[in-house]
């Protein structure tokens, strides 16, 4: 069972009362501060290798640009402009971290960082893009729906090569029809059929994020306050203040932040007893991005367990009927036969350079010679499989026994850390998705999602490879010996936490509680 107070990041455990040291809150407060100034600082300066290929005519520019261009950040180059990009993100990481062990101890007060969380967006706005092209393949699918009158999930940016957006879109994209769900392909084709310059369309989708991530707060907070006072500031914290949060997944216009308002929204509507409208909520999750539907089969094998046997039958059929009609009503628009799975099978055969799955492989291409690393894949597919059907199981034995509507949110916080850890692609913005529930959850996937974010945003510090290929390699010999390694620890330790708690039947939540004077201070 955790101990009051413990360390989110896995590190010695603080006292379970608060500091004896007043000041430690009011300095991990300015710590955190000066980290993201630092880092916004460079991020935005001209040239940052934080910053992928931006639109035509478009530079840098704002307060942090003036701030970096006074004090000669533009002027670095080589090794010193990558080894000041590490140090700012280490910076970042590291005051991050100091402000979230204080407001899991509840030294921190939800006003305080309710504030850092609302500037600290504010400023992300004024950034350039930042990491990752990934909203240029939005933007595209989104015009191949509304312009071009096409269907996104056949015809690829390729076909469409005298767009202005063609050169934006990253080399791995552009012959790749859609991968997202037809929920954010309609949005991708609004946003398009009202916004055609591409630096447009950038702010847009950044500003969708930014207002998804904005509102995952306040809704992470306000269920913390409901059910644990003391944990509120943490849950805005782990969320409002993360850099993998405001840097990589604001910064960039990811949806990933939509899939993690829908996950957190969806528990909230269940603590009031509104079952059919949490499903809905997932269901559209699902139809933005694959990875709500694990969230969505646990909220319904938890609706129909905890039903008497003679009524489990129509709930299976009102709630899962719902989810299917809202399926089926945004899918039909692109359905086709070429691709029926709407993307879903051609994602499943992606591989990103920081999965654990990546170090297995190569490890088993070492002992076989070559010929046995595809084995990775099915090991890390299969368990992922076997572990989310024996929390499902679990879910089901919880909610038939009446235990509390806390189980089925850990259990979304649960399936979705392992989803991160277990599938075949893993970048800093996946791990958003948890986030919102990370105050929920016993210390193992709680450190975990904390440590992640801070191991995966270290390691991503150079953006484009051509642009500085030495400092990319580096950067990719990192990711794959030390991050992944980090990555694989991580999901073992879930794995064995996670199997003692079905086993022992012991809380999938957890289980202590903070008292409210200390957290709402």
């Amino acid at each position: 069972m955790q101990r009051p107070g413990a360390s989110p990041a896995g590190a010695s455990p603080p006292d379970a009362s608060p500091s004896t040291d007043p000041h430690d809150a009011a300095r991990a407060i300015a710590f955190a501060i000066a980290g993201s100034v630092v880092f916004a600082t460079f991020a935005a300066a001209p040239g940052s290798p934080f910053q992928p290929v931006l639109p035509a005519g478009v530079e840098p520019s704002g307060p942090f640009t003036a701030l970096a261009t006074a004090i000669g950040l533009d002027r670095l180059a080589g090794t010193w402009l990558i080894a000041a990009g590490v140090m700012a993100s280490a910076l970042a990481v590291a005051g991050f971290l100091a402000l979230v062990r204080e407001a899991w101890r509840g030294t921190v007060s939800l006003r305080t960082v309710a504030v850092l969380v609302v500037v600290f967006h504010a400023a992300v706005l004024t950034l350039p893009l930042l990491f990752s092209r990934d909203v240029y393949s939005y933007a595209f699918y989104g015009r191949i729906a509304a312009v071009y009158d096409a269907n996104p999930y056949v015809q690829t940016p390729v076909d469409f090569g005298g767009d202005a957006l063609w050169p934006l879109v990253g080399p791995k994209w552009v012959d790749t029809p859609a991968v997202y769900g037809p929920l954010f392909t309609t949005i991708s084709s609004g946003i398009a059929r009202v916004i055609d310059a591409p630096a447009r369309q950038v702010d847009a989708y950044r500003l969708l994020a930014t207002i998804a991530s904005l509102a995952t707060v306040a809704v992470a907070a306000g269920v913390a306050r409901r059910l644990d006072p003391g944990r509120a500031a943490f849950a805005a914290a782990v969320v409002g203040v993360n850099p993998g949060v405001l840097f990589h997944a604001v910064g960039s216009g990811h949806n990933d932040l939509l899939i993690a308002l829908a996950v957190v929204s969806a528990f909230a509507l269940l603590l009031s007893a509104r079952e059919l409208p949490a499903v809905a909520v997932l269901a559209l999750g699902a139809l933005l991005k694959a990875t709500a539907v694990l969230p969505l089969v646990l909220v319904l094998v938890w609706c129909v367990a905890r039903r008497p046997p003679g009524r489990r039958a129509r709930t299976a059929a009102t709630h899962g009927g719902l989810a299917l009609a809202i399926g089926v009503l945004f899918s039909l628009p692109y359905l086709q036969t070429d691709d029926p799975t709407l993307g879903m099978l051609r994602l499943a055969g992606h591989e990103g350079w920081l999965a654990p799955s990546v170090l297995l492989r190569k490890v088993f291409d070492l002992l076989s010679f070559g010929t046995m690393g595809w084995l990775a894949r099915v090991v890390f597919a299969v368990t992922l499989i076997v572990v989310f059907v024996q929390l499902a199981r679990d879910v089901g034995r919880r909610a038939a026994d009446g235990e509390s509507v806390e189980s089925v949110g850990a259990a979304m916080g649960w399936s979705l850390v392992l989803l991160m850890l277990l599938g075949p692609v893993l970048l800093p913005w996946y791990v958003v998705w948890a986030l919102p529930l990370a105050w929920l959850l016993p210390r193992a996937p709680r450190s975990t999602l904390v440590a992640a974010g801070a191991a995966l945003a270290l390691a991503q510090w150079s953006t484009e490879p051509l642009r500085y290929p030495d400092a990319f390699t580096v950067n990719l010999w990192i990711g794959h010996w030390i991050v992944t390694p980090v990555m694989l620890v991580l999901v073992l330790w879930c794995l064995l936490d996670l199997k003692r708690r079905v086993r022992d039947r012991l809380p999938l939540g957890e289980a202590d509680r903070v008292p409210a004077s200390r957290g709402q201070r």
